[in-house]
């Protein structure tokens, strides 16, 4: 990528606040997980896309496991994304780097502590720039209903989601 277009990505992209998330792989032995952004792309059937490297050892896991985790972290854990997002040596980045993990049979290594954690299975992949999109099937989740401060990542900064401006709609999104 030239610096214009790392300038056009700090410029425009960091002005789209988004929760903060990691990505979550495995197979065999190896575990890994990356900083990554989440959102749904189906409500029936329930579907969400992530974007990754393609060269990184977490899409390597998905790509070979075809299943990935998302967990989408509390305003506590600022310090546990910014592990994830440095290297790590060795088969298990969560281990290397002290990033407790939530485990659930069979699904990919989640993050303990989170506000909730979606599992999916891999339906598709897409090259889109630098990254692959990948499109998830949803498969399991957990919530834990005593957490409610996402972590945001929004100017290149980190944030909180603050208030509540409006009740809960009875859908489940705000009208």
């Amino acid at each position: 990528m030239s610096s214009d277009a790392y300038a056009i990505a700090r410029a425009a992209l960091t002005q789209i606040p988004h929760g903060v998330t990691i990505i979550g792989a495995e197979h065999g032995d190896q575990r890994s997980c990356a900083t990554g952004t989440c959102m749904y792309v189906s409500l029936a059937p329930a579907k969400v896309a992530i974007a990754e490297h393609p060269g990184s050892k977490t899409m390597r896991l998905i790509r070979e496991s075809a299943k990935f985790s998302v967990s989408f972290l509390d305003v506590t854990q600022q310090d546990v994304a910014m592990s994830a997002g440095r290297s790590a040596t060795g088969p298990d980045k969560f281990a290397s780097l002290g990033i407790p993990v939530l485990e659930r049979e069979g699904q990919a290594p989640a993050v303990k502590g989170s506000i909730a954690v979606i599992w999916c299975a891999v339906e598709s992949t897409q090259p889109t720039g630098d990254h692959l999109l990948v499109i998830g099937n949803v498969v399991d989740h957990w919530v834990d209903p005593t957490k409610g401060d996402a972590l945001l990542r929004y100017r290149r900064r980190y944030a909180n989601i603050g208030r509540s401006t409006s009740d809960e709609a009875p859908e489940g999104y705000p009208v």
